[in-house]
């Protein structure tokens, strides 16, 4: 009768090991395909050595630093835009950002815009704006990047480092 217990006992054991073995051959099976399926389709498309700075991931990395002025008066540049989806309108440039936010984007109050994309290329501040969801059509707008006055500011191209102040005020 104990060799019984034993027995069944033991076809219980085989039981559970084949199927953690399933189990973690499925989640194995699945992470692999996450895996090779978003690193293909990350990589750099460029293959030209680029001058723009990039992360320990190869993506490029830069941080401009934003500042708002709304009627004279200092504004906050939120939080979480292009990634929180009240503050994320427009994704066209989704595919070039990591997983859940923009390739533009900001994560706190501190005016950094984070710049971090797979593909090499110019963002603008018209970009931003969009993803943002701002509109600043019915406004006046003057924007200085370091210092100096920039005309079209939709086609200002970020850069690291720089200091871009954007006085806005009612018409």
């Amino acid at each position: 009768m104990p060799q019984e217990k034993f027995g069944k006992s033991n076809k219980k054991i085989k039981g559970f090991v084949i199927a953690g073995a399933l189990i973690a051959l499925a989640v194995g099976v699945s992470l692999f395909m996450l895996t090779s399926s978003s690193s293909v389709s990350k990589l750099p498309i460029s293959n030209s050595p680029s001058s723009y700075p990039h992360d320990s991931m190869g993506m490029m990395h830069i941080h401009p630093h934003f500042t708002l002025i709304i009627d004279e008066k200092p504004a906050v540049v939120p939080a979480q835009i292009g990634i929180d989806q009240s503050l994320w309108n427009m994704h066209t440039l989704d595919s070039y950002g990591m997983t859940g936010m923009a390739p533009l984007h900001t994560h706190d109050i501190s005016g950094s815009i984070h710049v971090e994309s797979y593909k090499d290329q110019d963002y603008t501040l018209g970009q931003l704006l969009l993803i943002w969801g701002l509109s600043l059509d019915n406004y006046n707008v003057k924007v200085t990047v370091d210092g100096n006055y920039v005309s079209d500011y939709k086609d200002l191209a970020l850069k690291d480092g720089q200091q871009i102040v954007m006085n806005i005020t009612t018409k």
